[in-house]
């Protein structure tokens, strides 16, 4: 089968149509821009979910008038109107209502308290442990003993609250070699940590213990604050 480049690369458009492909592109661009300036600027990590929808919503109606002939430059530029004023009167609202604030941008959580996960507060479907203890580490964080309290943001950002190092307890690792030990069988006696809320108490050795914050069976030895920098 001979393969038609002609209208696999043009189609059926005329040479001349890149033409008006620029000033369609240029058009939308510039609608674009003076669009989100007018909304405001933030910094792509504290966007809220409407906001994003705002920005997908804009892509969408910017790209087909940009090279699609029976799409009008007018009717994107409706869009554009509409949108816009939408997110304004959200704003409005936002500033105005409380309730409203909380159900279009969410509200802070706390993750950590006093070194110890915060399992009755926090989202559990927003931020799975693997992801939560690998933000931690880029801030050279060891163990949840160090960490007066962990807020999750509205913004998806983390705010770390750090004890001072005379208040450092002891605290479930979160270096992977040391947290991945964890086991439900007590073969010493020593400090332990339970490996899903974090919550610290001396064991001696028994097959099974269950803990009494969260029902955990799973432990891992706790890292004492003497090991702190060592």
């Amino acid at each position: 089968m001979e393969l038609d480049w002609h209208r696999i690369l043009f189609n059926d458009q005329p040479y001349s149509y890149f033409v008006e492909i620029f000033i369609r592109t240029l058009i939308m661009f510039i609608a674009a821009v003076v669009t989100l300036r007018i909304a405001g600027k933030r910094e792509v990590q504290q966007l809220s979910i409407f906001e994003m929808v705002m920005i997908v919503t804009l892509g969408s109606a910017a790209g087909d008038p940009m090279f699609y002939d029976d799409v009008g430059i007018l009717h994107a530029l409706a869009v554009f109107v509409v949108v816009l004023t939408s997110y304004r009167l959200l704003i409005i609202l936002i500033a105005r209502n409380k309730s409203a604030e909380v159900l279009l941008e969410g509200k802070p959580h706390y993750i950590i308290r006093e070194g110890r996960l915060c399992i009755g507060e926090m989202p559990s479907d927003e931020l799975g442990s693997d992801e939560f203890f690998g933000q931690l580490r880029t801030q050279s964080i060891e163990h949840l003993g160090q960490l007066r309290c962990v807020i999750l943001e509205d913004t998806g950002n983390l705010s770390v609250f750090f004890y001072s190092d005379e208040e450092v307890k002891p605290g479930l690792p979160i270096l992977p070699d040391e947290y991945n030990k964890k086991s439900s069988k007590i073969t010493s006696s020593g400090l332990y940590a339970c490996s899903y809320c974090g919550n610290t108490k001396h064991l001696e050795p028994v097959e099974r213990v269950l803990c009494e914050v969260c029902d955990n069976v799973e432990w891992v030895s706790a890292i004492d604050r003497r090991r702190i920098g060592a």
